[in-house]
């Protein structure tokens, strides 16, 4: 994603200060000259706009004043100047001097025009930035170290046709930042995610149980048939020092707030806090420093932090112009924080979670995620008022960010595989409806389809041929799903159709990547159970590639596929080295090593023991496979037990 930088800077303490009508702030735009920008307003009427936005309000052509003030005043900021600085007044002057009356004249008869418009600014070079990749999705990551700049609400800066700036082209993402306060050290981004919530309903009722469904519901690639723990931890009615307990625990990777944000209304501080619960005294409003403090224990691990709270990002109190909680959490070392600059409607709120969570657990770049949350808030601004403006975040992303995000896409679409696979063996244990495995299907079908659009979007090569491999598996799966579970004439049919594209995704793994073993098993199996054939060449290669990966001490997978390979070597008398059980026995012993020292680690005996039973099951001479040979039941029955688990 193209990033354009935009950074205000200002001397003297940055970390305080109030907005003041002719202050001069200097304004840089990538490489572009720096400019200087005035502030056109001070705090006090500032501060009153902004309370013209408060959903209280009843006074609309109040709200639309203010809403279109505040929108000309950050438009202005972003992307206009000064007509002309001093040294660029003298170098017109003097070149024009030098070409002639005729371009003096020219010259002062602009500035003459500048002057009857009563205006000195002028277009700066941001639209023209925008315009340069105007057809992909670009961010405007906005630099605002001056704490009064950071109240100012350039989410609503508006483009040439006054439409928002971000819907400009494929759309532009404002994100914002502050240059030299992070930590040292900042979290690894991580592949599996470990979700927080924290609500609380000590300022109102709160949609506590949308924003978990919503959470359970992007989180459903990653969640395990039991102990939903690992991955999703609730904690309700918060208290101060619920949240200071459960933070002490390791890994968690996302923390929801949920609550409503009140005014500190405390001498010499009115910034908005958080309320949660007190044994006592029912509400307790959290101060922004405190709320840091509650969350230091996960700051080692978690990267994204999101506040659907009223007021989170609000950063306009005169009298203690300090950071908003938004602000303080972002810079005491959170890499993403998202948050509300304005009152939150419970139904933005509910987008927020659902859109946000849902795209970022799927694998999407953080600031995609942030934008399609915009847009869904903004496509719904009946029930949803400005909540699109109010939404603002706060985004340092690690080096290598991209690399990452292909590795969660894939990784969360080799879950919910994972997951779709046990939900068809559980409804098959206890005799459940066609409809029900329709259902399942249904849910292969979307996979096969998301796998399909990010193979186009898929750059690098190992995530390449993890992408086949996978939608290999998920066509697989269907076959396997339509044929047993289904099972009439025209599933049977279907299931033979998805057999041979998963067939063909295989093959292409291995054509591309010859070292990888996996896919050409994979191919090598489907290959013999749908024309009774085995290429002895590729059956060759296969086999070399898991001999040589077999040598490293702690390597288990290769064994898999090497026991596969004895099998299908036997119909082509291509005998391996050794026996498919002395292959999963070695297996197994070298995965006991490695599941003393990592519980969680992949178990290879489990994928190995399914593949086998399809052997056994399903690819059966007489089903319709394996023609003008044997099947292989037999032999697979006999390795089956070795798969089990002690």
């Amino acid at each position: 994603m193209k990033s354009i930088l935009v950074e205000f800077a200002r001397f003297k303490n940055l970390g305080t200060g109030i907005l003041r009508e002719g202050d001069d702030y200097l304004r840089s735009i990538t490489s572009h000259r720096v400019h200087q920008v005035r502030i056109p307003i001070n705090q006090l009427p500032f501060s009153q706009l902004m309370n013209s936005l408060r959903y209280v309000y009843k006074d609309k052509h109040e709200y639309d004043d203010a809403f279109k003030s505040l929108s000309a005043l950050v438009t202005d900021l972003l992307r206009r100047q000064d007509y002309m600085d001093v040294g660029e007044l003298l170098d017109k002057l003097k070149s024009s001097c030098e070409e002639g009356n005729e371009a003096l004249l020219q010259h002062v008869a602009q500035l003459l025009q500048q002057h009857d418009k009563a205006s000195f600014l002028e277009e700066g070079p941001l639209l023209e930035e925008v315009n340069k990749n105007s057809d992909k999705l670009q961010q405007i990551d906005l630099v605002t170290n001056a704490a009064e700049l950071s109240a100012l609400p350039f989410e609503a800066a508006l483009a040439n046709d006054d439409k928002p700036l971000f819907l400009s082209g494929k759309g532009v993402v404002l994100t914002r930042r502050v240059r030299g306060v992070f930590r040292d050290f900042t979290p690894h981004w991580p592949i599996t995610p470990k979700v927080l919530f924290i609500w609380s309903a000590a300022g109102g009722s709160v949609p506590h149980q949308e924003h978990k469904d919503a959470l359970l519901n992007a989180l459903k690639p990653w969640l395990p048939p039991q102990n939903i723990d690992k991955v999703f931890v609730e904690i309700g009615n918060a208290k101060y020092r619920d949240i200071e307990k459960i933070t002490c625990e390791d890994g968690f990777t996302h923390c929801h707030l949920l609550a409503h944000g009140q005014q500190i209304d405390r001498k010499n501080d009115k910034r908005f806090g958080i309320a949660l619960d007190h044994r006592i005294e029912g509400a307790d409003v959290i101060t922004p420093d405190a709320l840091c403090k509650a969350l230091e224990g996960i700051r080692s691990s978690a990267v994204v932090v999101t506040l659907a709270a009223c007021d989170a990002g609000n950063q306009t109190d005169v009298i203690n112009p300090d950071k908003s909680v938004a602000h303080l959490l972002h810079t005491s070392g959170f890499p993403v924080v998202i948050a509300s600059q304005l009152p939150l409607t419970k139904f933005g709120s509910e987008i927020l979670t659902r859109r946000f969570y849902g795209d970022l657990l799927n694998g999407l770049d953080v600031r995609e995620a942030l934008h399609h949350t915009r847009e869904e808030l903004y496509d719904n601004q009946s029930n949803a008022g400005h909540d699109w403006v109010s939404l603002v975040g706060y985004v340092q992303l690690p080096e290598g960010y991209n690399d990452i995000l292909e590795e969660v896409r894939l990784k969360s679409h080799l879950n919910s595989l994972k997951n779709l696979r046990d939900r068809a063996e559980a409804l098959a244990r206890v005799g459940a409806s066609r409809e029900e495995f329709e259902a399942i299907g249904g849910d292969l079908i979307k996979e096969i389809e998301a796998l399909n659009k990010l193979l186009a979007k898929t750059k690098e090569m190992r995530a390449l041929d993890e992408n086949r491999g996978l939608l290999g598996s998920a066509e697989k799966r269907l076959a396997e799903l339509l044929f047993r579970h289904i099972g009439d004439d025209a599933a049977k049919a279907a299931s033979r159709e998805a057999l041979n594209r998963a067939c063909k995704w295989y093959k292409e793994a291995f054509d591309a990547n010859p070292s990888h073993h996996w896919s050409g098993v994979q191919y090598l199996a489907l290959q013999a159970v749908i024309t009774g054939k085995v290429d002895a060449n590729m059956w060759k290669t296969a086999y070399r590639a898991a001999e040589v990966d077999r040598v490293r001490p702690s390597e288990y997978w290769a064994q898999g596929s090497l026991a596969e390979l004895a099998l299908l070597g036997t119909l082509i008398g291509e005998p391996t080295d050794e026996t498919a059980a002395f292959y999963l026995q070695e297996m197994r012993a070298r995965f006991k090593v490695v599941q003393a020292r990592k519980p969680d680690a992949d178990n290879p005996l489990q994928s190995t023991g399914l593949q086998l039973r399809r052997y056994e099951a399903w690819w059966l001479t007489a089903n319709g496979f394996f023609p003008d040979s044997i099947d292989l039941a037999d032999e697979a029955r006999e390795l089956i037990p070795l798969c089990r688990q002690e």
